[in-house]
């Protein structure tokens, strides 16, 4: 699914304007096995929304100050997902 990704228009619509940008660089997280992910010490409030339903799109901050995009790519209740790393502004 994160090769999918790579390419896809980001496409936002608002007052001020419509914005886009080509996703450039992602990253896989494959659920609590992943050491990687937050979900590795299982479900919790912050993190339910990575165990589906795939394509929800989620903003979360990490480290107290970055916030991330996700995407939920694996089945129903399995908490898997792809980070949006870069976009290219268009």
């Amino acid at each position: 699914m994160a090769r999918g990704l790579l390419g896809t228009l980001l496409v936002r619509d608002d007052r001020t304007g419509r914005r886009v940008a080509r996703i450039v660089e992602v990253e896989a997280y494959a659920g609590p096995e992943d050491r990687a992910s937050h979900a590795r010490f299982g479900s919790t409030a912050r993190n339910a929304v990575m165990a589906g339903p795939p394509g929800i799109a989620y903003v979360y901050l990490v480290y107290g100050m970055y916030d991330c995009l996700n995407v939920v790519t694996g089945p129903d209740g399995a908490a898997s997902a792809v980070l949006i790393r870069a976009v290219e502004p268009l």
